[in-house]
């Protein structure tokens, strides 16, 4: 049995997808404005923070403009990314050696 919710799709490469999304966000926040992201607390909410989170890392003028997620239930799903990085692909396994990439420099959760 699997899962095929998107199994008829056809997708954009996962970098112009990427890339479509941080400019949007860029541009969002550069303007002055405020991007609200909803998502599932599970899998999609951490993939996109990662993703953000180094985007702004490569960003520097981004660095003053926060970054909170707001979900008592992706904090706990959260403890379990930091905790089995073993089990993910090869390109985390690479930031493993230098640091938890799920241990986000430039997000923060809401209390």
């Amino acid at each position: 049995m699997i899962e095929s919710t998107y199994g008829v799709s056809i997708h954009e490469p996962r970098e112009s997808r990427e890339s479509r999304f941080t400019t949007t966000v860029h541009t969002i926040v550069g303007r002055g404005g405020r991007c609200l992201i909803p998502v599932f607390a599970l899998g999609r909410a951490q993939e996109l923070l990662l993703i953000l989170d180094e985007y702004w890392e490569l960003h520097p003028e981004l660095r003053e403009i926060p970054i909170y997620y707001a979900s008592a239930l992706a904090k706990k799903c959260m403890s379990v990314y930091q905790t089995y990085t073993h089990a993910m692909n090869e390109r985390i396994q690479r930031q493993i050696s230098i640091s938890n990439p799920f241990q986000f420099k430039h997000i923060s959760n809401l209390k």
